[in-house]
């Protein structure tokens, strides 16, 4: 079976948006390129790879359009005290998308209960104490 290990965010600000994801999130990172097509960081979690890049020239950027309807549009992670990540990731420099209530430590996984925020270039992000439908700990 395939296994999520790498993702990419592309960014005008690169040291803004590293912030963000390890200020906000935790990730650590990991390494840095420089090269005639992207300048950036790798963040990672211990288990994902995230690439935040600025890309120098627009046929390497090139993706989909807005709105998104396809491609990246957001990312989830979980994470053991949702009052505190909430309150680590607005510290961050996050605001809440949408105002939804929040899972309890014992509800059930297959509920997919997730708090979302918008980060740095309108990139959503998912929190969630109860996890995504075939997801482990």
């Amino acid at each position: 079976m395939a296994r999520i290990r790498h993702i990419a965010i592309a960014t005008k600000d690169v040291e803004g948006t590293k912030r963000f994801y390890i200020e906000g999130l935790g990730l650590k990172e990991v390494g840095q390129t420089n090269s005639g097509l992207a300048d950036g960081v790798y963040l990672s979690d211990g288990h994902v790879n995230i690439a935040i890049l600025n890309f120098k020239d627009d046929k390497v950027a090139t993706t989909e359009g807005a709105p998104r309807h396809t491609g990246i549009h957001h990312l989830g992670f979980g994470v053991d005290n949702m009052e505190q990540a909430q309150h680590q990731i607005i510290a961050a420099g996050a605001t809440a998308h949408l105002v939804e209530e929040v899972a309890s430590a014992n509800q059930r996984r297959s509920n997919n209960v997730e708090v979302k925020f918008t980060g740095p270039d309108g990139v959503t992000v998912d929190l969630s104490e109860a996890g995504w439908m075939g997801t482990e700990d």
